[in-house]
């Protein structure tokens, strides 16, 4: 029996299952392979499948509001908006943050004790929401987002929530508002990185230029493997995953303090030594 895959999950380990099953599909029918053999492409197919479910099963349910985006955003036709140009980029589902990562995110807000939180790419306001309901009542929220359709559409779930308050939306991409920060002398206790993937270096080389953190900050980085990418010889390599993997050099250097952690397509904690 197969464990459900959905199509917000890019998880190496999924990918991985998914060419096993492709693999399956063409040795069913050679007389060559024994069944033993095809039984056991299902056990390693079992075993990844069942490990990313376990991890769900095994973590804290998502509050009724954030429960309540995952699907909302899940049902939207995200292509047909940017097709009919309703949307400036073409955004996807697979944008959203898992279960996983926002109940992860509401964790480390919550024992940091962080009071403000800038995010970096917002989307449809999920992780927002889960890092929003980790912080203490007077607490702020800036998340930054460059689609006008995706930042409008986050404001208006958000506000439907007792949480909508704390949160703060700017529209504008994202080096261009890290400067503006600087300029209105902002400090954040806690910064989440989930924009876009060319700029990922860029981002952490400016927020340490403009002073954005302290040696008590945390930072949170998504995306960190870009579906094996930034490790395997064999998946093909963009811009993107040569940006994130120089962004993932510079976080082992001597002035960080930096664990990467297996969650989903990987996710990186790090502060300032």
């Amino acid at each position: 029996m197969e464990n459900k895959i959905t199509k917000k999950t890019e998880s190496p380990n999924l990918i991985l299952a998914q060419r096993l099953k492709k693999i399956k599909k063409k040795l069913t029918n050679c007389k060559s392979i024994e069944e033993s053999d095809i039984t056991e492409i299902d056990s390693i197919i079992y075993m990844i499948e069942s490990q990313e479910q376990y991890l769900d099963e095994c973590t804290s349910y998502e509050s009724s509001d954030l429960s309540k985006l995952n699907k909302l955003t899940m049902q939207t036709d995200w292509n047909r908006i940017f097709l009919e140009k309703k949307s400036n980029v073409r955004l996807m589902t697979q944008m959203m943050s898992s279960k996983l990562s926002g109940q992860l995110l509401k964790m480390l807000v919550t024992i940091s004790g962080a009071k403000k939180i800038l995010e970096l790419g917002l989307f449809s306001g999920y992780s927002a929401l889960a890092m929003a309901e980790g912080l203490p009542d007077h607490g702020k929220l800036i998340s930054c987002e460059i689609d006008p359709y995706a930042a409008a559409f986050a404001r208006s779930y958000l506000d439907s929530t007792p949480y909508g308050k704390k949160v703060q939306i700017r529209l504008g991409p994202a080096l261009n508002l890290l400067d503006n920060f600087m300029q209105e002398g902002e400090s954040f206790d806690f910064i989440f990185i989930d924009a876009k993937k060319t700029e990922y270096k860029q981002y952490i080389t400016k927020i340490i230029a403009n002073k954005l953190i302290t040696k008590q900050s945390i930072l949170c980085i998504d995306n960190v493997f870009m579906k094996g990418a930034c490790f395997s010889k064999f998946e093909k390599q963009t811009n993107g995953s040569n940006e994130v993997k120089q962004m993932n050099q510079l976080l082992t250097s001597e002035k960080f303090f930096t664990v990467m952690l297996p969650v989903r397509d990987g996710m990186t904690i790090s502060k300032l030594r």
